[in-house]
Parts: structure tokens; sequence; C-alpha cells
């Protein structure tokens, strides 16, 4: 259990962080219908992932520093979410 844990935990971050780096150089990509189902599909995996860690209860140094990586990169991708519909709201109010 804690090796898949570990592989869906370092996969979530790799996708996340590919997120971010497309919020910052190549926003048109993630607003394809492709972009925003991982978008969605990754906050809803973190979410999930780190529910399961809180679940589980590990002690492990590892174990906790997962867990917090994993949340906080899941709340880094739901404030790049929220900044993309705050810029989208304001840009499409504009004349």
């Amino acid at each position: 259990m804690r090796n898949t844990l570990k592989i869906l935990s370092i996969s979530l971050i790799l996708v996340q962080l590919l997120i971010l780096y497309f919020w910052i150089f190549d926003w048109e990509k993630l607003v394809t219908q492709i972009g925003l189902i991982t978008w969605v599909i990754s906050i809803v995996l973190g979410i999930f992932i780190y529910f399961i860690y809180l679940k589980l209860s590990l002690k492990d140094k590892k174990s906790i520093v997962n867990k917090r990586i994993v949340l906080c990169s899941t709340l880094l991708t739901i404030v790049l979410a929220m900044g993309a519909l705050l810029i989208e709201f304001v840009t499409s109010s504009m004349p």
C-alpha cells in the first residue's frame, strides 16, 4: 500500500508541476478540454490521496513529508485554478 501511495503521490506532483509550468508559460494548453480534465482530476486525486494519508496515520518521516507535499501541491493547483477563473472573469467583463 505504501509503495502504491508513494508512486501515486509522485505522479500527481509531477502532473501538478506540469500544470504550473503550462499556467505560467503556455496557458492556452490548459484551457483545452484535455487540459481542464487533467486539472480537475489532479485536484480531486490530490484531495483523495491526502485523505488516504490522514486515514492511514503513518508516523514515519517520509510519509509525513509526502503528505505535506501532496497537500501543498494540491492547494497550489487550486489557487492556480481560482486565479485562472478570476483572470477569465475580469478579462471577459472588459469592454
